[in-house]
């Protein structure tokens, strides 16, 4: 099955039985913010003219007997941001399947990420990492399937990544409202060892600039279990992270505000043109060079 409605209930072995409202309920810290883009996405789905349509998305709000929300004049930039950054990795995720057919698209901390439903076309392999509250939800909401695996482990555990290194054909990893929460040592680390792990493969990395605060949320998500989360790494240019390692290359980066200008507040649309304004969104699309084709290419350089 591949839609979000219609899943099986949790089985004997499931260490978090229930209902996917009572599974919801027990989730706090940083796996509770899975609600705002969720809600987002379903929000910017609504609009008249809207930028995405997910509406698995809306679908899963419902199942959570969350679809009574809205949210207020404070959560826009929210909303367009997710929308912009949902459609631009569909898209380069579309482009890396048309290159590589065979290609396992790993997404780390997938909360309840509906990519998998909206891009069911490919013929990709879907694998999704998410701790272990988390990980139930979605295993409860968007059950697994023939070409669609999850994995319950932190982005920081070796685990996962054996399990990652078995897999064969090209890879491409997605950290989408992740990296923000986690301290650079962490995603120090764990860019290194997928480049060591992976050579050929791609990352698609969303990050936001240095000292920048949690934007605004919906008054539904301020409660204990997510006041305590809050933005701990960012980084001006992407370009910073290929010092992490030789074979690590920047393709591109996406400056999600550039995009759909016209949809966003009016502050944003005055201010998105300044350089630190601008870097607080951003997507980077990384490369891992194969050693002997980095090799190479310095040899050709240092010859010129």
């Amino acid at each position: 099955m591949t839609g979000p409605t219609a899943h099986p209930g949790p089985g004997p072995e499931d260490p978090f039985p229930g209902s996917p409202r009572d599974q919801f309920t027990r989730i706090g810290g940083v796996s509770r913010t899975l609600m705002i883009p969720l809600l987002a996405r379903h929000l910017a789905s609504s609009r008249p003219d809207p930028i995405i349509t997910d509406p698995a998305a809306t679908a899963l709000l419902s199942e959570l007997g969350l679809s009574h929300l809205t949210a207020d004049w404070s959560f826009r930039a929210v909303e367009v941001g997710t929308a912009v950054r949902t459609k631009l990795l569909d898209t380069a995720v579309r482009e890396f399947a048309a290159t590589y057919p065979d290609a396992a698209i790993i997404t780390l901390g997938a909360g309840l990420c509906t990519r998998c439903i909206r891009l069911a076309d490919l013929g990709v392999t879907w694998v999704d990492i998410d701790l272990p509250h988390a990980a139930a939800l979605r295993r409860t909401m968007l059950p697994p399937g023939p070409n669609r695996t999850i994995i319950t482990d932190s982005v920081l555990a070796c685990g996962w990544r054996d399990t990652i290194a078995g897999i064969p054909g090209p890879k491409l990893f997605v950290l989408e409202g992740l990296t923000m929460y986690m301290h650079e040592a962490g995603i120090r680390e764990l860019i290194t060892d997928l480049t060591e792990r992976s050579p050929g493969s791609e990352l698609l990395i969303e990050t936001v600039g240095p000292r920048t605060d949690p934007p605004a949320r919906y008054q539904y998500l301020r409660d204990k279990r997510t006041t305590s989360t809050q933005f701990t790494w960012g980084v001006r240019r992407h370009q910073e992270l290929c010092r992490w390692h030789p074979q690590l290359e920047l393709v591109r980066t996406w400056y999600v505000m550039d995009h759909h200008s016209t949809a966003w507040p009016m502050l944003i649309r005055a201010l998105r043109h300044l350089p630190s304004v601008r870097a607080k969104s951003k997507i980077g699309h990384f490369r891992v060079a194969r050693a002997g084709r980095r090799e190479r290419d310095a040899g050709t350089a240092r010859t010129r």
